[in-house]
């Protein structure tokens, strides 16, 4: 995949992805009160083939302004231009667990609270009225996600070797 971005018809940035994953263009427009900065707009990709660990580059094409104009074209696979940026979630500070053994314990003290979970949701199904029951169902949730978010993900980029027990306890 590859694209060519260019603003009022200056020098076409171009990005390509080779890799399973995504590429894209991200045009983020804010007011001026605004204090996520200037309009800029950027491509993206994000190479997810050595999961659970991804790689995202970023061009930057710069601020935005009234009356500008942005050309997106699709080309043939190709050479791109250097990213402006380059991340690799494995080398994220938010990655957890120096120790495998402290991981492992982790994802086996998940999977037991995800059981315990999924008991109480199962209980309440038969007494609870539906309304309630959909708002534990949606609570549960939340708890699972941000379980995911939080623990299991920046475990799994740290500890990539972990994925298939990962996968087999149902985490991931």
């Amino acid at each position: 995949m590859r694209l060519q971005v260019s603003v009022n018809d200056g020098i076409p940035v171009r990005a390509s992805l080779q890799a399973q994953g995504w590429l894209s263009v991200h045009l983020n427009l804010s007011s001026d009160d605004a204090d996520s900065g200037p309009s800029r707009l950027r491509v993206q990709a994000i190479d997810k083939s050595n999961e659970p660990n991804s790689t995202i580059s970023n061009w930057d094409l710069g601020a935005l302004s009234i009356g500008d104009t942005a050309h997106i074209q699709i080309l043939h696979d190709g050479e791109a231009d250097p990213p402006t940026e380059v991340s690799r979630t494995s080398e994220s500070p938010k990655n957890l667990f120096s120790n495998v053994d402290q991981a492992r314990q982790l994802l086996s003290a998940i999977s037991q609270c995800d059981k315990e979970l999924m008991a109480v949701l199962e209980g309440s199904k038969a007494v609870e009225p539906e309304d309630e029951f959909k708002k534990i169902t949606r609570a549960i949730g939340g708890i699972l996600a941000d379980l995911d978010l939080n623990l299991i993900q920046p475990t799994l980029r740290r500890h990539p070797e972990l994925l298939s027990e990962a996968q087999a306890k149902r985490l991931v």
